[in-house]
């Protein structure tokens, strides 16, 4: 009865209270409970697909049922469903080699039959119970990329195509935006979104939705019974879908033979898919939400004789990706205050594990944030980890409100320092304008001993939380200043002689630094990486720290401007921060020793317009080196891999980007070949 509730949610309602892994665990609980007690019931979800039709659409009988996909999360259990199907192929078959699988997408969409009579598409009808869906053709015809006529089927009186209408996550922002305007409700998911475009008495209102459809199946030739094409393999079929005119993702789509390529390709794109850099790249190249991958046997000759239960197909299995989005309570919601003053609604959560890591707090960025997603203090909700690294609420579960939630409004003053908040024209954000506010000044000093800064292993937010407190540390200067308190820091629990060793150690070594890393240090609005690097080159006349310093504080915004890649915001911001800031600046800079050799700026251009990836590990030079020596030869550095990278350079240990430059025909450069090419 439960499982039957869900159903109903899901696709009637279009409102679903629990993810897609907490169903499918129950699903397969009651599966095991059924095999376990022997109560098979022909009635029972697991026997038969849930109904899930309307009142508002008439009601189409499906000629061939539209059955679902058992599916998994464990690579272990498609090793498993190989052996099951061997174990039938034996029977009937002799010599049986590796298995050939087509690979494609897990679409989470809206499963739909398209009906072409002689060619001309005439019905489009939803899945439905599988057995019976709903009649939504008004709706069908205003998909811009269904083919409306395919002259290849003139002379067949009746085709069907089975595929999968989708929503871009853009057009899902797009839609709930302007539901929020109208005061209606939000979508929870482009799912839900593209059911309930589909689903419109009034066809204008789903040519607004910008729908788009991909095909995968067509059960006449699925089932043997057409006899027009001579199609042996599931390949081929996509091929002729394609053919006929139905959009085809090619990069989504392969072949792979055997059980062990099949599971590198499983654990290869599950590693992807819960990396930071999956949300980027499927925007990019595919912005619709897939949630696994789905793998078929190749060989149609052998669906004949694996058939089907009476619930899912035994050639075919989804594998679905650990679960991204998962269910939990928010139990308060507190205001942070960041190291640039800005202040964040941050929820506590009941703890829950989202891919592999306890979660107990989530992100809302900002109070329009809090406002449009309407989160309150008790609610339930959806949360994800963005990239794999940051936690975020991704919408609330409204049904399940009890009335004892609580609304959560934007502070009047700073929740650290009782500062009067600001706001400025035209921000969202509002901020602590107080330079000494100690959750900016906190904040600040986790920025300056981060890897991508000062990188001091060993001082992290609980060592400068204690610092700050005992007045060791008061600003970024006083850090390399730490080791007089040596004796009194050992007499603390938890510091021994090797840890405490350790941390004046990596704090000396960080005095060794270049200028770029130094202007990351200070946590300047808008100077990243990347950017301190570019203003690095206003210095690279300047050969020591007195001349560093005497010129750094008379840099213009028009100086800044004339850098690439250099806008107005961030000029303005390095110009007044240096004005505001410049005891604090000049007191930094008195403590290190720079190097001012990779500041120089090559006249070479030989790297021009050429792209880099690095990736392993050399012996003799630091990835960072390599990075300064493409940029100085005019080249670009990437952090990723794509079809579109000229070079990878390639080191020990290369791994997974190693893997994928060779799938995608990137060009490997090892050491000496980059050498080569800068000489």
């Amino acid at each position: 009865e439960v499982i039957r509730e869900h159903n109903r949610l899901y696709y009637q309602e279009e409102s679903p209270i629990v993810s897609d892994m907490e169903y499918d665990q129950l699903f397969h609980a009651l599966a095991r409970l059924e095999a376990d007690f022997d109560m098979m019931d022909e009635n029972s979800p697991t026997a038969r697909l849930a109904v899930l039709t309307s009142e508002q659409f008439q009601k189409v009988r499906h000629i061939y049922p539209m059955i679902s996909l058992d599916n998994t999360y464990s690579a272990g259990e498609v090793r498993d469903f190989e052996e099951r199907m061997r174990n039938i192929l034996r029977k009937n078959l002799q010599n049986l080699g590796d298995f050939d699988y087509y690979i494609q997408p897990k679409y989470d969409g809206l499963g739909l039959a398209l009906v072409y009579q002689y060619g001309v598409l005439v019905q489009g009808v939803t899945r439905g119970s599988g057995v019976e869906g709903e009649d939504v053709t008004l709706g069908v015809m205003e998909i811009a990329n269904i083919p409306k006529k395919i002259d290849a089927l003139r002379s067949i009186e009746r085709m069907e195509i089975r595929g999968e209408v989708m929503m871009s996550r853009k057009t899902f922002d797009r839609v709930n935006a302007e539901r929020l305007s109208a005061w209606e409700k939000l979508f929870a998911n482009p799912r839900n979104a593209a059911s309930g475009s589909l689903r419109q008495i009034n066809p204008l209102i789903t040519r607004t939705r910008s729908l788009e459809f991909f095909a995968y199946a067509i059960p006449q030739i699925e089932q043997n019974i057409d006899g027009n094409f001579s199609i042996s393999s599931y390949h081929e079929m996509m091929e002729l879908l394609e053919k006929w005119g139905f959009e085809r993702q090619d990069f989504s789509f392969k072949i792979v033979k055997g059980i062990n390529h099949l599971i590198q390709v499983i654990e290869r794109e599950t590693k992807w898919y819960l990396s930071e850099k999956a949300n980027t790249e499927q925007k990019n190249y595919f912005d619709f939400d897939i949630d696994g991958m789905v793998i078929k046997l190749d060989d149609m000759k052998m669906w004949d004789i694996l058939w089907r239960t009476e619930h899912h197909p035994r050639y075919s299995i989804a594998y679905k990706f650990p679960a991204k989005q998962v269910r939990t309570k928010v139990i308060s919601i507190e205001h942070s205050v960041g190291r640039t003053g800005a202040v964040t609604p941050v929820a506590n959560l009941e703890p829950v594990d989202v891919t592999g890591v306890i979660v107990k707090r989530a992100t809302l960025h900002n109070y329009d944030e809090l406002v449009k997603k309407w989160v309150r203090e008790g609610d339930s909700v959806f949360i994800m980890r963005a990239g794999e690294v940051i936690p975020e609420i991704v919408s609330v579960i409204v049904d399940v409100r009890d009335g004892s939630e609580k609304e959560v409004f934007p502070p009047e003053t700073c929740p650290i320092c009782s500062t009067w908040l600001e706001q400025e024209e035209g921000k969202v954000a509002i901020y602590c304008p107080n330079k000494h506010c100690p959750a900016k000044i906190q904040g600040q000093l986790e920025m300056f001993v981060s890897k991508q800064a000062m990188n001091i292993d060993g001082l992290g937010e609980k060592q400068i939380e204690l610092f700050l407190e005992l007045w060791w540390i008061t600003d970024f200067a006083s850090v390399f200043s730490l080791k007089k308190y040596r004796e009194s820091l050992l007499e603390i629990e938890g510091y021994k002689e090797k840890s405490v060793n350790n941390l004046f150690g990596a704090i000396e070594n960080a005095r060794n630094t270049t200028l770029d890393r130094a202007l990351v240090a200070l946590g300047i609005p808008n100077v990243g990486k990347k950017t301190a690097k570019q203003i690095a080159q206003l210095f690279s006349d300047v050969s020591d720290r007195d001349a560093l310093l005497e010129k750094i504080f008379v840099v213009t915004e028009e100086d800044l401007l004339n850098l690439a890649d250099i806008g107005p915001e961030t000029a303005r911001a390095f110009v007044n921060f240096m004005s505001d800031n410049w005891k604090i600046v000049e007191n930094f800079f008195q403590e290190l020793h720079f190097s001012f050799v990779h500041q120089k700026k090559s006249d070479s251009s030989v790297l021009d317009g050429k792209s880099f990836c690095v990736t392993g590990s050399f012996d003799t030079i630091s990835r960072d080196e390599i990075h300064s020596m493409i940029e100085q030869n005019g080249g670009e550095v990437r952090t990723s891999v794509s079809k579109n990278l000229d070079f990878l350079i390639a080191g020990e240990k290369a791994g997974s980007k190693l893997e994928k430059a060779e799938n995608l025909d990137v060009k490997i450069l090892a050491l000496d070949d980059f050498f080569e090419l800068i000489k």
